[in-house]
C-alpha cells in the first residue's frame, strides 16, 4: 500500500524535522502546505514561516522526490487539506498534525489492516495528549473522579476512493452526490490498534509558544472563553507545582465553562514507554522550552 502524507505547518519546529525524518522510509509522497491562513495572519501578522520550518523541508535529503512543497494564501486550514488532498496519488491518505507521532514501526501493520480488511475505510489511533512536559499526560474528566487519558482521536489515514473529502476539523469522508453530503468512512475498530500499542504522540500542550497560540485562537473563537491569567499562572507554574496538581485533581483546563466547554481537565504521569524514536525529539522539546524561558525571563 503506497502511502501519501499530507501536513501543514507554519513555524513548525522543532516538530517539522523529526517528522520528515520518521516518516520518508514510508512515503509515497510527502505534501508539506506551508504557511498561516488567514486567522493566523491575523494574530501574527504575518504567514510564512520565521523560524527554520522552510530551510528544514527544503534542505531535507529527498532522493527519491517524495517531498512537495505547497504555499498559497491559505484562507483556512481547510484550504490546505483540500489543497494536497486533491493532489495524492498513493492508496492511503494519512494527515498529520505537526505536533502528532506514530511510532513509524507500526506503519507496515497498520498498511496491513488495509490490505486486509477493505470493509474499513479510515483509522482513528488513540491519542496521548501531553501536558507541560513529555512525562505528563492531560486527560478528560469523564465521571466522578475519572478521567479519560486515551482520547478517541479525529480519523487521520483514510482509504483513498472516489469522493474522498479531507478536513481539517471533523468533517471527513467520502461527498455522495445522490445524498448531497459527506459520508463519513467506516472506521477500523480501536482494538485492532491498542493491542499493539499503537498511539498518536500528541505533544499539544508542552511548547509556551504554541500554547499561547492556541489560547489566542480560542479567544478569537468565542471572545473571553480562556480563564483570565490562565498561561501565566496556571502553564507556566506547572514545573513547581506538577506533583501537587496530580495529586488533588487540579482542574488544568484553560477555557471558562461558562464561554466555552465545561468539562475539567486533570493530569497524570506518562505511565507508558516513549518510544524510542522520539527521543531526539523529546531532546528538542526541552531545549526549545529552555530557549523560550531564557528569552521571556
Amino acid at each position: 500500500m503506497k502511502i501519501s502524507f499530507g501536513i501543514i505547518v507554519v513555524d513548525g519546529m522543532p516538530f517539522i524535522k523529526h517528522q520528515l525524518r520518521l516518516i520518508y522510509p514510508h512515503a509515497h509522497e510527502i505534501f508539506v502546505c506551508e504557511g498561516g491562513d488567514d486567522e493566523w495572519e491575523k494574530r501574527h501578522g504575518y504567514r510564512e514561516s520565521r523560524d527554520d520550518t522552510l530551510g528544514v523541508i527544503r534542505g531535507f535529503p529527498d532522493p527519491l522526490g517524495k517531498i512537495r512543497l505547497l504555499q498559497k494564501r491559505w484562507k483556512d486550514k481547510n484550504h490546505m487539506c483540500h489543497e494536497y488532498s486533491r493532489r495524492i496519488t498513493g492508496d492511503i491518505l494519512w494527515h498529520i498534525d505537526i505536533d502528532e507521532f506514530i511510532d513509524p514501526g507500526h506503519i507496515p501493520y497498520i498498511c496491513g489492516l488495509f490490505e486486509k480488511y477493505p470493509e474499513y475505510d479510515a483509522m482513528a489511533p488513540p491519542q496521548l495528549v501531553f501536558w507541560g512536559d513529555t512525562r505528563t499526560l492531560v486527560g478528560v474528566k469523564v465521571d466522578g473522579a475519572r478521567y479519560a487519558y486515551e482520547m478517541p482521536d479525529i480519523d487521520r489515514i483514510y482509504r483513498r476512493k472516489k469522493g474522498l473529502y479531507i478536513h481539517h476539523l471533523p468533517e471527513r469522508g467520502y461527498f455522495d452526490p445522490g445524498a448531497g453530503r459527506i459520508i463519513p468512512g467506516r472506521l477500523f475498530p480501536e482494538t485492532l490498534l491498542v493491542r499493539k500499542g499503537i498511539y498518536n504522540f500528541h505533544f499539544s500542550y508542552i511548547l509556551p509558544k504554541s500554547v499561547q497560540d492556541k489560547m489566542m485562537y480560542y479567544n478569537e473563537r468565542v471572545p473571553g472563553s480562556v480563564r483570565p491569567g490562565w498561561f501565566e499562572n496556571v502553564f507556566l507554574k506547572f514545573p513547581e507545582n506538577r506533583d501537587e496538581w496530580i495529586s488533588s485533581g487540579f482542574d488544568v483546563q484553560p477555557i471558562d465553562p461558562e464561554t466555552g466547554q465545561n468539562y475539567p481537565c486533570g493530569i497524570k504521569p506518562l505511565d507508558k514507554k516513549l518510544p524510542a524514536c522520539l527521543k531526539d525529539l523529546e531532546k528538542d522539546i526541552h531545549r526549545e522550552i529552555e530557549s523560550w524561558k531564557e528569552v521571556h525571563s
